[in-house]
């Protein structure tokens, strides 16, 4: 039995890898299933694919594996009942959720209601439907849908199992039994990390940078006092293309009401080395919109849907010597 439960964790660390899901052995099969058959080793595999993880001592691995596991609980819980979800996210995590029973609302398609302290603790990214300032407000609490309960539940999931496995801890497990698993996720985790490495650009080209970055960047070295969402995304552009926080700080030295260790704690926290343990990235071109951001060129940026794109396209074309079209 026990190694079938390697074998079953080690299933679930490579469908992380390969598909960013956690899926049954037959790909037609997309939607999360439980092995009712062999349910022991269903659970069991479980907290051993997260000691695996762990022995793999690579933050991002870490949190690929932690997205698609909260992803395949997210499906879980969205054939849940309402009842049913209320009572995992008031016991699980200690929200105050609890159902919108005023029918005489107009808002009453909106199924819950949660304080917001439990709301903006668990935020799942930076985009303008998820700000206070965009949700409604009744009662003193923050009313969801329920697919937006479970998107926050989502979030939360996937932090619990990201502290997990980033935790320092001692623990016991079998070396022998343990090296063959550890060895074959490693092989599969080094091809699948190479191709994520190759899509960084030797070195960096800030004339691939977008109009919009190059905005950002223009008005932080004037002096002026950027907004949040911008400061965001200029940091978080700055360290997806390889400078580090200490290069992206002394951009940002410039801004008027620059405070270096409100700054540091913003930048590594974005770069992935503080918090969750997870680099953001900026935000794409439709929320940039949204955000009064965006910078859009009518032939530079057609065809682009995020920042980022931009700039591997533009400066794989410098590195390899080919000729960029302006017009």
């Amino acid at each position: 039995m026990r190694e079938q439960i390697f074998e079953k964790s080690y299933r679930r660390v490579a469908s992380a890898i390969e598909e960013k899901r956690i899926v049954s052995r037959q790909r037609a099969y997309l939607e999360p299933r439980i092995d009712i058959e062999n349910l022991d080793i269903e659970i069991l595999s479980f907290p051993v694919a997260i000691l695996l993880v762990k022995l793999m001592d690579d933050p991002l691995l870490a949190s690929r594996y932690s997205i698609a596991e909260s992803k395949r609980a997210a499906a879980f819980l969205k054939r849940e009942n309402d009842e049913k979800i209320i009572y995992l996210a008031t016991t699980t995590f200690n929200w105050n959720v609890s159902l919108n029973s005023d029918i005489t609302s107009r808002y009453k398609a909106y199924a819950f209601m949660i304080d917001f302290p439990s709301y903006l603790k668990n935020v799942p990214e930076y985009s303008p439907k998820w700000k206070l300032v965009n949700r409604i407000l009744y009662k003193g609490n923050v009313l969801l849908t329920k697919q937006d309960l479970v998107r926050l539940m989502e979030e939360a999931i996937k932090d619990r199992i990201l502290q997990q496995v980033l935790k320092r801890q001692n623990f016991q497990l079998p070396e022998d039994a343990a090296a063959k698993w550890v060895n074959k996720i490693e092989e599969k985790w080094k091809k699948y990390k190479s191709r994520i490495s190759l899509r960084k650009p030797v070195k960096l080209s800030e004339d691939a940078y977008p109009p919009c970055i190059v905005s950002l960047i223009e008005d932080v070295k004037a002096g002026k006092n950027i907004s949040h969402a911008g400061r965001f995304v200029l940091a978080a552009f700055l360290i997806n293309i390889g400078m580090s926080p200490d290069e992206v700080l002394e951009i940002f030295k410039s801004s008027p009401d620059f405070n270096e260790s409100i700054a540091r704690y913003q930048v590594e926290h974005i770069a992935g080395l503080r918090g969750s343990r997870i680099r953001y990235s900026p935000f794409k071109c439709e929320n940039m919109k949204s955000y009064g951001l965006c910078r859009y060129d009518d032939v530079l940026c057609k065809g682009i849907k995020h920042p980022l794109q931009f700039y591997y396209k533009r400066a794989s074309r410098r590195r390899y010597g080919d000729k960029i079209h302006e017009n």
